[in-house]
């Protein structure tokens, strides 16, 4: 498949579908509440700050910043079969250059389309750790969603793809430790993306044939040809956020675990807790827990079971600088984590085993009453300070109602997110 052919399979998406334009909203208003979160961190800020004094100052860096600071998160909507985050390129990078709302749908869709296809395509969770499938398609999310959201014709479109895929690896820098590289590489490769629309609008050529089967398998052992049947228009409706800050590979656990306290479980008479997870979302969640590195504390889910045990609002603690407190560290010592081959399912589905007082008790999830997005959106919307959360609910409501003026709006609010003036960057 040649960048041309991807292309022309986003045709069919309408920006003025319903339904296409409340998934849309759901997630620009999941990213500008991430964005918020991470913005008054300790390292989200000093993205923003880095962004800022190295940039020209334009919508194009608080795009970069914001992309960043979005991931930096671990709050994100992500596709789970193919570790794809396509939230955190397509929404800045549509956002600054979208001028309705229709183009702007049309934009963010057809980025997370472009980002499923490639995460699927490298080979998605059995790529890692040799490739990070998110990385490796980000500059293409943002190649696209810019290019559409700009009015660019297909044949630029295709160009702006293959422009911004040209030199990618998916191979991140310093994964760990404070600041991380991990945030960074997400915020140059948006960059990236957005000057491939730019340059592809100037004119500017690529190898239309760059996706081939070859360059394909080249990116990693797990990668196949890209093939039509990856590149799905409706790709953004099978993101879905997450409740809470978490490696994804352990969120059905914590809301198995969740569910046994809501039934009475007493987490101080907790003598053991089994949780079975599906061999490949194992490793992420199992690995030596280290508390001053932030990333460990997340990923970490004897620790995330202590945090929803006697910590229940540090789930939504982005920035990790406090130390967690000595129930919640000596209760991730009493979680084991076993893999189980008969653990089936896209959403890497969990079983949790808790022993309470010599008896067990058991839950399974995901359950066929999973919660409704929109709860979870208001949930981590309320976590954030009262202004950011009527500027956020103003946008969410403006998208409800089809204000032609809430691409401008969810605009200005992302700038001001990233404290770039807006006057600069409109004129931008």
């Amino acid at each position: 498949m040649n960048a041309r052919d991807l292309v022309s399979i986003l045709s069919v998406i309408d920006g003025g579908g319903q339904k296409l334009r409340d998934l849309v909203s759901l997630h620009t208003v999941d990213a500008l509440a991430c964005l918020a979160a991470g913005a008054g961190s300790r390292e989200g800020s000093s993205l923003l700050a880095f962004y800022r004094e190295t940039g020209a100052g334009d919508a194009v860096s608080s795009a970069a910043g914001a992309s960043a600071v979005i991931r930096f998160t671990e709050w994100d909507a992500i596709h789970v079969p193919s570790c794809a985050t396509p939230d955190p390129m397509a929404v800045p990078a549509a956002l600054i250059f979208a001028g309705d709302y229709e183009t702007y749908v049309k934009a963010v869709a057809a980025g997370h389309a472009v980002g499923l296809a490639l995460s699927e395509a490298v080979g998605g969770v059995s790529a890692l750790p040799e490739t990070w499938p998110g990385l490796f398609a980000a500059p293409a999310v943002a190649a696209v969603s810019a290019a559409i959201a700009l009015g660019l014709p297909d044949e630029q479109v295709a160009q702006a793809l293959v422009l911004s895929m040209a030199g990618s690896s998916g191979r991140n820098g310093r994964p760990s430790g404070n600041p991380s590289a991990r945030w960074l590489v997400i915020g140059e490769a948006t960059l990236k993306g957005i000057r491939s629309a730019l340059a592809a609008k100037a004119g500017i050529k690529g190898d239309l044939d760059l996706l081939s089967s070859g360059w394909m398998k080249g990116q990693a052992a797990s990668a196949g040809a890209l093939e039509s049947r990856h590149v799905d228009p409706a790709a953004i409706a099978r993101v879905a956020a997450k409740p809470f800050v978490s490696a994804r590979q352990g969120i059905n656990a914590i809301q198995a675990f969740a569910s046994l306290l809501q039934k009475g479980v007493d987490p101080a008479a907790i003598e053991g807790v089994h949780v079975f997870l599906p061999p490949v979302a194992v490793p992420v969640v199992s690995r030596p827990l280290l508390a001053e590195d932030r990333l460990s504390t997340i990923a970490h889910l004897g620790l995330q079971l202590g945090i929803a045990a006697f910590e229940p609002a540090r789930q939504m603690d982005v920035d990790r600088s406090r130390p967690f407190g000595a129930e919640a560290l000596s209760f991730a010592k009493r979680v084991t984590v076993f893999a189980d081959d008969g653990l089936t399912g896209e959403g890497w589905p969990a079983r949790v085993v808790v022993s309470e007082r010599g008896q067990a008790r058991e839950a399974i999830w995901p359950q066929s009453s999973n919660e409704n997005p929109k709860k979870v959106l208001d949930r981590k919307i309320e976590s954030l300070s009262p202004a950011t959360a009527r500027s956020l609910k103003r946008v969410e409501t403006a998208f409800v109602d089809g204000d032609p003026s809430v691409v401008a709006e969810a605009r200005k609010l992302m700038l001001g997110l990233t404290d770039f003036p807006a006057s600069k960057s409109e004129a931008a």
